[in-house]
């Protein structure tokens, strides 16, 4: 498997200082989508959710990828195959069942876009069945999912990784492969940065979550407003970038409207605060040199 950073579509998975912001698509409850079963969507608000991510990704110097979620193969299939059209972008492709993530891979391939395509996510749960799926559809790149009973701490996600998933993701032909650490809820967020460092430090492979996936439930058990929800989801992401994520899922697309923002400031001050201490230089398209300067 190779080291990081890996390189799908036009982002790269690894690289210090610049997480990549995984934003989801067709979820249930996203408005765009009339049809969760046959896949029919509002075409028109799709192509502008898309534009208005990676206008703003451009603006800020950070890298975006698409979580594409279905609920059916056929769903899944148009899903694919309207993104193809609309955006050069990464797919991540997340159905909500193994028959729809497969139809995700042979649409991908069938179209001639795996190269930019990943699977979010494999885990102990996924079936030999469709590890040959994404090899004989050539998927290369995968999120590995270490959610799982039996490796709540830091050292279980390693051994997990290390005894289980990565050997399975290598006999499927995955090249690249970025770890999430899992979150749950709010507390399970420090347990996430420790997993990054350590499996970063061990096996030197790009690591993030989904701090959304804390974030939100408040707003869907009724606890907050969404105002308070998307607070509380910056809040969380900011401490995830803090524990040197690579990637970070950040909930609905058109959350990017308020997260890619935040991120870019944390990015810019922490590459700052790394210039000073002499550790590393930064690159021209960083945040550091293409947002932060906008704010002064």
């Amino acid at each position: 498997m190779r080291g990081p950073p890996y390189v799908l579509g036009n982002s790269r998975f690894g690289v210090a200082g610049k997480p990549v912001l995984v934003g989801s698509l067709f979820y249930r409850g996203d408005r765009k989508v009339s049809d969760h079963r046959t896949g029919e969507v509002d075409r028109k608000r799709v192509e502008h959710e898309v534009e208005i991510a990676e206008r703003i990704a451009r603006r800020v110097g950070l890298p975006h990828a698409i979580d594409v979620i279905a609920e059916t193969p056929e769903a899944m299939c148009k899903y694919i195959s309207t993104l193809a059209e609309l955006t050069g972008s990464p797919l991540l492709i997340g159905g909500l069942n193994e028959e729809s993530r497969v139809a995700g891979y042979r649409r991908a391939f069938e179209i001639g876009i795996g190269a930019r395509c990943g699977v979010n996510s494999v885990s102990t749960c996924t079936t030999e069945a469709e590890f040959s799926e994404l090899s004989a559809n050539k998927i290369k790149f995968a999120i590995v999912q270490t959610l799982d009973p039996s490796a709540v701490y830091p050292e279980e996600k390693l051994a997990l990784l290390k005894d289980v998933l990565l050997g399975k993701c290598e006999s499927a032909g995955i090249e690249g492969a970025a770890v999430d650490v899992g979150i749950i809820d709010f507390t399970s967020t420090h347990l996430a940065v420790e997993s990054m460092k350590l499996i970063r430090k061990e096996l030197g492979l790009p690591c993030g979550c989904a701090p959304s996936n804390a974030a939100y439930q408040t707003l869907l058990k009724k606890r907050v407003s969404r105002k308070s929800a998307r607070a509380i989801n910056a809040a969380l992401n900011t401490m995830v970038q803090l524990g040197g994520a690579d990637f970070i899922i950040y909930g609905p697309l058109k959350a990017s409207t308020y997260i890619f923002e935040a991120v870019a400031v944390v990015e810019a001050i922490k590459a700052y605060g790394a210039r000073l201490s002499g550790e590393r230089t930064v690159d021209k398209d960083h945040p550091l040199f293409k947002f932060l300067p906008k704010l002064g």
